[in-house]
């Protein structure tokens, strides 16, 4: 089992640890996985992650190839779609309670495009969605993907039909109000060397023994410390994790750290998501 670093941008030479901020990121044997953007996997749009309350399609955050041994769900799913909706304040709308509950649409509600459009999404969900709720009730999104879903044309959004008087009150990203805040950039992967943490589910305590998780420290001009300089504020999948409070209850080795970005809202904080089980949290800067 290995750890692995993304990096962000066009050409595998000139890559940055974060795709909203500079700095150069050196990978080695850097391999394309994946975009960001606002544009999803090779999905339909009914298959699209809708906020349960407002019926609004979620933001893209990401799509990425998943490396070997963290395929938790079977090696004929390969990669990983996540996005970000609604917030913690979010308006619940009945209609869309209704419709998302399999009433069928009243004169009136069939008059509304998007809410005519909401009900040609019922009962076509992506066959492999997990949603996942933050504790204070934010809506996120995780489609596990096959090589075709992965690799084939990217999907556009559904299209906006709102008539002009229908409100977003969502109160956080979605891909029609957020897409000025999600550029496109591909995503690079390469090996983390150096990480001792491989393998080894995080945890909140050193192990005086020497055979447990060992936590980051920063800083410092002993070894550690400056690896740990150095590797603070990518986004990776399983090794040392560098979360912004405390560690997520749960957590194991198969996870991804994701830092925030494009329509990313974890108030200048990072998540992290755990591959191969319900775990998923994040914390703000």
């Amino acid at each position: 089992m290995h750890a692995h670093d993304l990096g962000f941008g066009s050409d595998p030479a000139r890559l940055r640890k974060h795709p909203d901020r500079p700095g150069p990121l050196v990978l080695t044997d850097a391999v394309r996985v994946g975009h960001t953007g606002p544009h999803g996997p090779a999905i339909t749009p009914e298959q699209w992650p809708r906020g349960p309350l407002t019926g609004l399609p979620m933001a893209h955050v990401l799509t990425v190839r998943v490396p070997e041994g963290y395929r938790t769900q079977g090696p004929d799913l390969v990669g990983i779609a996540f996005f970000q909706g609604e917030g913690q304040f979010a308006d619940q709308d009945e209609d869309v309670t209704a419709i998302l509950s399999g009433h069928p649409l009243t004169p009136e509600q069939a008059a509304d495009p998007f809410l005519a459009q909401l009900a040609g999404t019922v009962g076509r969900e992506h066959p492999r969605l997990r949603r996942m709720e933050d504790i204070i009730g934010g809506q996120f999104a995780l489609l596990w993907l096959t090589e075709d879903e992965l690799s084939g044309t990217p999907c556009a959004p559904p299209e906006d039909v709102r008539l002009p008087d229908r409100e977003a009150t969502d109160e956080g990203p979605n891909a029609w109000d957020d897409a000025e805040h999600s550029t496109s950039t591909g995503i690079w992967m390469g090996p983390r060397e150096g990480d001792p943490n491989v393998g080894l589910a995080p945890e909140n305590a050193w192990d005086d023994t020497g055979a447990g998780y060992r936590q980051p420290e920063y800083g410092e001009e002993d070894e550690w410390s400056r690896w740990c300089d150095a590797h603070e504020g990518r986004c990776h999948f399983g090794g040392t994790v560098f979360p912004i409070q405390a560690l997520p209850k749960g957590l194991g080795p198969r996870h991804l750290e994701i830092e925030e970005f494009g329509p990313l809202n974890f108030g200048g904080g990072n998540a992290q998501i755990d591959l191969e089980n319900d775990v998923f949290d994040w914390a703000c800067g």
